[in-house]
């Protein structure tokens, strides 16, 4: 077995010019767990902290998701600083637990820093109806000011 393709055509007996190139195997696709890790952190009662780092795309938005959709108190910030990369899957699920937390009379918040995160959310208009913070500190302190309060 030979790890050399030829890029030459000039003769077809035996080895051919000496243009060659390394035969590349394709590299799998490293799984899930390791281009997206989600962490929740239960702050005070009140607060969850849902932080996610790497890359937020078709293939990881599920696991975000899972993280957003149980056991939620009355205000949920979602942390993206450790994001690298958001797809609009990712935005879908962001734009999901939102409304989903209007629907139940919560509050949540996103902080972002990264520029492909914070473009992303202003280009789709996301920044005009979830707030969005740039430290997680803010975030903390003001999210849980703007939740609805419960009709009686």
């Amino acid at each position: 077995m030979t790890d050399r393709i030829s890029l030459s055509r000039e003769r077809r007996d035996g080895p051919a010019g000496r243009s060659v190139a390394r035969a590349s195997i394709p590299q799998p696709r490293p799984s899930e767990d390791h281009l997206l890790q989600v962490r929740r952190t239960r702050w005070n009662d009140d607060v969850l902290v849902v932080s996610a780092d790497g890359e937020i795309d078709l293939a990881t938005a599920g696991r975000l998701e899972r993280e957003l959709w149980h056991d939620l108190p009355a205000t949920t910030v979602l942390d993206l600083t450790g994001v690298t990369f958001l797809g609009v899957a990712g935005l879908r699920v962001i734009e999901s637990a939102a409304a989903r937390a209007r629907t139940e009379r919560r509050a949540v918040g996103v902080v972002a820093r990264t520029r492909p995160v914070l473009r992303l959310l202003h280009l789709f208009g996301v920044d005009a109806h979830i707030p969005v913070y740039q430290y997680l500190a803010h975030a903390i302190r003001e999210v849980p000011k703007a939740a609805p309060v419960p009709h009686r």
